[in-house]
């Protein structure tokens, strides 16, 4: 049997950008028919490349994690600075970032919104997603600790996963705020309490 013919488009292209039109709508507000039109391609080509929509969904926000997340965590375990200053240099671009007009928040956190318990698929993907997001805070942390910058009676479990509750509530408020001073604020008090 010979193969089919060769795909009109770049795939990795359309994932990008059906992930860029699910992080802007949600999963429920995007249509098949949106996804044909901001990826250019038919419906069958759609559903024969990424199998459909909760497919496509799902390998977007693995590319997302894959990119976005992991770019996050590149950043906390960077060895070329102090992780005080890995702390401080993330937070400040997730701040910057959420604060500007355009932001449209984080994939992980439209996911969540959208999701519920009875998708017990879904929600262990992103459990698993935001647990790489909390070790790579936690690493920090402890680093810091280690070097004397981050408070030594600190939790370091529980600060990070109050780094991720954080930042989460800064995509989502990202969203709708129209006041940057409140997202410098947040990730201002949260190092002041963290410093040793």
């Amino acid at each position: 049997m010979s193969p089919g013919p060769a795909k009109s488009f770049d795939p990795d292209l359309a994932l990008a950008q059906a992930r860029d039109l699910f992080w802007r709508r949600g999963y429920d507000g995007t249509a098949i028919s949106d996804l044909e039109a901001e990826l250019g391609i038919g419906r069958k080509s759609l559903y024969d490349t990424f199998g459909g929509k909760r497919a496509l969904f799902l390998r977007a926000l693995e590319q997302y994690t894959d990119t976005v997340i992991d770019k996050i965590c590149a950043g906390l375990d960077d060895e070329r600075s102090a992780p005080l200053k890995n702390l401080e240099r993330v937070l400040g671009k997730l701040r910057d970032h959420h604060g500007s007009p355009d932001s449209v928040g984080c994939l992980l956190g439209v996911a969540m919104a959208q999701s519920g318990t009875h998708d017990a698929e879904l929600s262990e993907l992103l459990r698993s997603y935001l647990l790489r997001l909390e070790r790579a805070f936690e690493r920090a942390l402890r680093a810091g600790q280690a070097d004397g910058t981050v408070d030594p009676g600190a939790n370091a479990k529980d600060a990070a996963r109050h780094l991720v509750a954080l930042t989460q509530g800064m995509a989502l408020l990202g969203r709708v705020d129209d006041d940057p001073t409140r997202q410098r604020s947040v990730v201002r008090d949260a190092l002041r309490a963290l410093r040793a």
